[in-house]
């Protein structure tokens, strides 16, 4: 399920482009949004935020059903599968292996296993975005939210006390891969060559186009 690649997808759809060869390269929803504009983007959020949220959220129902019936507590699948619906979009199999960096299904998977810190994170990236006008920066600083969320949530029960160890090892797990695959996004910000939030590629992709 995380493997759907949305965005190289609806690219191909609407423009007959391979998106990861325009603008940021990158096969993801801000990407889409630039070089695109937001009808196209508008499919690929619903998507990747909603093949995050399934995954897990499957899991959960399979594990309640199994304590229903008197099976074991697989506490560990829901975690599990939300780490591979991420896993699967940066590293699609139905695209070459080449997917975006995760944020939007991140989002997804906890919105299904801690909703409260997941709303939060959101925030966070909302107010980022508005203050500095880079996404990565929203982005990353989110990832870092999460992880520090989710482990006073799991060691002083607060602001979520339904984070248990599982969900604060997944949180961490997934911040680290996240920004480390903001990495380029990092190089660019420390060399004041980010695109801002808004920013359009359609010079190059015209340019591309052209050659094509």
């Amino acid at each position: 399920m995380g493997s759907i690649p949305s965005a190289v997808w609806i690219a191909k759809i609407v423009k007959k482009i391979d998106i990861r060869e325009h603008g940021s390269k990158n096969a993801g929803l801000t990407n889409v949004f630039r070089v695109l504009g937001w009808k196209p983007a508008l499919p690929v959020v619903l998507i990747d935020l909603s093949k995050g949220f399934l995954a897990p959220s499957i899991a959960l129902w399979m594990n309640n059903a199994s304590i229903a019936k008197g099976g074991p507590d697989l506490f560990w699948l829901p975690l599990v599968a939300g780490m591979l619906a991420i896993v699967g979009h940066s590293f699609t199999c139905f695209a070459g292996f080449r997917g975006g960096k995760g944020v939007l299904t991140a989002f997804g998977v906890f919105l299904a296993l801690a909703p409260l810190t997941a709303i939060i994170c959101f925030l966070i990236w909302v107010l980022l975005v508005a203050l500095t006008k880079y996404v990565s920066v929203g982005s990353i600083g989110a990832c870092l939210a999460l992880a520090s969320l989710s482990g006073t949530s799991f060691l002083l029960g607060f602001p979520d006390k339904n984070i248990h160890g599982g969900i604060f090892l997944l949180a961490f797990v997934v911040a680290a891969f996240v920004i480390i695959k903001h990495r380029t996004n990092i190089v660019r910000l420390m060399n004041g060559t980010e695109n801002g939030f808004g920013s359009k590629n359609k010079s190059k992709m015209k340019s591309s186009e052209e050659k094509i």
